[in-house]
């Protein structure tokens, strides 16, 4: 059965790492590669198969159906060998000699394997079978794997060759080294196979190989797909970034096919002037589906026009716009070839209203414009002196939200244009620090700051932006233009410096109220008290109602002295002792020194009940009274009370987790954490005793199939409560279905021993009375770097035991049959 335990482990192995070249069909259009490396592993799966069934009717000695799956194991060796000649053919894309040579080697190889199969049905060549179930190869089959280690490191030489000669591998390098060793692999297999029939070192090298291929095929196809995914990212990007900016664009953009004259796209300005809701709305359309007979005219005639020039043609025209306006447009359209190979149009049509009528304005006023200009020079030159000290200036145009930004040019106040912009207030918030966000926003509110305004003429406000050394403070100071009030100044001054000192000041005048920064004693607080360090003289300061004469005198000439002759009439019992020992001069003011605080906690009697209280102590300096020590007891009762029922219920929650809700007894979750500290201390180096016992409960699979699932949970019940009821109850664990493991320390450790021969006792009952048999296996700590080794001992040691037990019984079964 060890034989077939390892057909068994390559079968998972391979659905395991091959999952999805096996489930997945739908990529093997994209990768031929797929489609014969799952033929391959379809075949190497089908080998598997009659090598687990070989090894399972060598045992059971079935020699006829022992015969006809050998005979199976041969031909689809065969299948293996010709598929893996094809997988290589594309894998490695040789279309040259050696390609043609592995594809009829392949062939001749499957068909050499199959027709001395079917022949020795007749004439045994190959392998005989005989009357008690030996297999007995013949000298054929060592002619036939000597064939196939030729071919294999035929192959492992070529792709070695290939790349020490360096042809044309640097692409497919990690496949020539993939297909060497996997050649080197199977073929070492095979030449042990040559003197060892019995042991299964065909399927070793499959399941070898085939998990070297998988490594390397899943590998390159994943950086394939991360490359292919990276660029599909950067092309839609690049495609959002591109509608994004046309969208964005002042002006009618759109593209459209040069044959059929259908358009292919155009940005939101240019549908609202073909009165569209959206775009899409004009895609798939021609200028006669859109506008009107004369206007689809003329587009048609300048589309012509572009498609005749070699550059851009660019003219000028009146249009209506959407709200029936007439426009001046500056339109510009060249032909290009888009990705498909299309001839198509591109056009881009720009508002000029505007700059035609500022250009005949300013036509008829050039006469004025000189006059004015001695005057704008004098202008110029104030502006220049307020300038200097703003790090910011705008000019907004509060109806359009129109702005223009200038900058101050060193230390010579030269005012600049720095840009010009539209949606001033949407960047008002720009470079805040997010503290002062809201604030700034509130503030620049365009209502708010009209209303603000109106009052003063000027509004100011003071906040922090974001620079490269942190945050910073700067004054906004806002202005309205008396001539026109649509155009206000804003100007930012950086004055973090000023801020920064001005708060320093205001701090240090603020520490100076002692009283008011008692920052150690917050919360609810039955009584307060203050006290002269140097004598112990104290007042009552502050006492919560109903506290009043309870604990101390309201004044004292020593609080250490009647605290410890009061203390006794108010304090629980049990704190009492604790209480005296800790509150003490010495110990208070040595407390305070190294933290700052003194607190200690305890419990008072209150209306006959125990109540959690905490007194604090700390030293505070006052201009008028000079050095105090201020004292306070809190009432923390509720906050405590909280946390211990939250880990009460924790601990509960916790044994919940921990425990098997069939058995009763800690599961695979408390073993792990368990199995966690054993391995802490094994590398903390400490002396350490205990051992591992894996427990099994026999046949169980044959209960729960034959007799059902709830039979088998009282095998299960039974067979823990006889291993608690040995190994003790706090050892044992279920970690599995029908296993149980102990982990036994200290007391438990010495009487091991005992423990195994009572659980062998009740073996042998059990075995006789027909009870609940358990395999067991045990393996002690001997300098292990880990538990997993110990375990790995017992575990073993377990099915060790487990074999021996079921000879016993098929022993004791065949004596009462004789």
């Amino acid at each position: 059965m060890y034989y077939s335990a390892i057909g068994l482990l390559a079968v998972i192995i391979l659905l395991i790492e091959n999952k999805d070249i096996l489930l997945n069909c739908s990529r093997d259009t994209v990768k031929p590669v797929r489609k014969v490396y799952r033929r391959f592993l379809y075949a190497v799966l089908g080998y598997y198969v009659t090598d687990i069934l070989w090894g399972i009717l060598e045992n059971q000695k079935l020699s006829l159906l022992l015969f006809a799956d050998t005979s199976i194991y041969f031909i689809v060796m065969a299948i293996g060998v010709f598929l893996w000649t094809h997988c290589i053919i594309v894998y490695l894309e040789e279309k040259n000699f050696f390609g043609s040579f592995l594809s009829y080697a392949g062939r001749f190889i499957a068909i050499l394997v199959a027709s001395i199969t079917i022949l020795n049905i007749f004439f045994p060549v190959l392998f005989v079978v005989t009357d008690d179930c030996v297999y007995q190869a013949l000298a054929t089959r060592y002619v036939i794997l000597v064939i196939q280690i030729a071919l294999l490191l035929l192959i492992s030489g070529y792709a070695v060759s290939s790349l020490i000669r360096k042809v044309d591998v640097s692409r497919k390098i990690h496949r020539y080294w993939t297909i060497a060793f996997f050649g080197i692999i199977m073929a070492l297999c095979l030449f042990v196979q040559l003197w060892f029939p019995y042991y299964p070192l065909y399927a070793i090298g499959y399941m070898l190989g085939t998990s070297l291929i998988s490594s390397f095929v899943i590998a390159e196809e994943r950086d394939e797909y991360r490359r292919g995914l990276a660029e599909a990212i950067r092309i839609k990007e690049l495609k959002q970034s591109i509608t994004t900016l046309i969208d964005h664009m002042p002006a009618l953009c759109f593209s459209k096919d040069a044959k059929s004259g259908v358009y292919l796209a155009c940005n939101q300005v240019f549908a609202e002037y073909a009165h569209k809701k959206k775009p899409e709305g004009v895609v798939g359309l021609t200028d006669g589906e859109i506008f009107d007979a004369v206007t689809a005219g003329h587009f048609t005639e300048d589309d012509r026009m572009a498609l005749a020039m070699e550059q851009p043609y660019i003219f000028f025209e009146e249009v209506h716009d959407a709200a029936g306006n007439l426009r001046q447009l500056q339109t510009t359209k060249l032909k290009f070839i888009d990705p498909a190979g299309r001839l198509c149009i591109l056009g881009m049509s720009q508002d000029i209203t505007d700059m035609v009528r500022i250009q005949r304005e300013n036509a008829m006023t050039r006469e004025a414009y000189e006059n004015a200009r001695s005057t704008g020079i004098l202008y110029s030159y104030i502006a220049k002196a307020l300038s200097r000290g703003y790090k910011d200036l705008f000019y907004v145009n509060i109806d359009t939200d129109e702005f223009i930004e200038y900058r101050t040019d060193g230390d010579d106040g030269v005012l600049t244009e720095s840009r010009r912009g539209v949606r001033f207030f949407d960047e008002v918030g720009k470079n805040v620090y997010a503290d002062d966000q809201q604030f700034v926003l509130d503030s620049m509110n365009k209502s708010s700051l009209m209303e603000a305004l109106s009052k003063n003429k000027i509004f100011m406000m003071t906040y922090r932006r974001i620079g490269d050394k942190g945050p910073y403070y700067v004054t906004m100071k806002v202005s309205c233009m008396e001539e026109d009030k649509r155009f206000i100044i804003i100007g930012v001054t950086d004055v973090d410096e000023q801020v920064r000192q001005h708060r320093e000041v205001e701090r240090a005048k603020e520490e100076r109220i002692a009283y008011t920064r008692i920052n150690a004693l917050t919360g609810d607080f039955l009584s307060v008290y203050l006290v002269v360090p140097e004598t112990g003289l104290y007042r009552e300061y502050s006492v919560t109602p109903g506290f009043e004469n309870f604990f101390l005198p309201k004044k004292g000439d020593d609080l250490f002295a009647d605290v410890k002759q009061h203390i006794g009439s108010i304090i629980y019992h049990e704190d009492l002792d604790r209480f005296l020992s800790m509150f003490s001069r010495e110990g208070v003011f040595s407390e305070i020194e190294h933290n700052g605080i003194y607190a200690l906690s305890f419990r008072l009697v209150i209306s006959g009940k125990p109540v959690y209280v905490k007194l604090k102590a700390a030293i505070i300096d006052n201009e008028t009274d000079g050095r105090r020590m201020v004292v306070g007891i809190n009432n923390i009762d509720v906050q405590v009370r909280q946390e211990e029922n939250y880990e009460r219920r924790l601990a509960q929650a916790q044994n919940i987790a921990n425990t098997d809700a069939l058995t009763g007894v800690k599961n695979r979750h408390a073993y792990m954490e368990a199995e966690e500290r054993l391995n802490r201390q094994i590398t903390e180096h400490r002396h350490l005793s205990f051992a591992i016992v894996i427990f099994d409960v026999n046949d169980l699979k044959k209960v729960n199939d034959n007799v059902g699932h709830q039979a088998g949970d009282e095998i299960l019940r039974s067979a823990c409560k006889t291993i608690s009821g040995i190994f003790g109850r706090t050892s044992v664990f279920r970690v599995g279905g029908d296993e149980f493991v102990a982990i036994i320390q200290g007391d438990n450790f010495e009487m091991l021993d005992d423990m195994i021969r009572k659980l062998e006792d009740h073996n042998t009952k059990a075995s006789i009375t027909g009870g609940v048999v358990i395999a067991c296996g045990m393996a002690k700590f001997e300098n292990d770097s880990c538990v997993a080794s110990i375990f790995d001992r017992a575990d073993r040691n377990m099915y060790l035991n487990k074999v021996k037990l079921k000879e016993k019984i098929s022993l004791k079964k065949i004596s009462e049959n004789i």
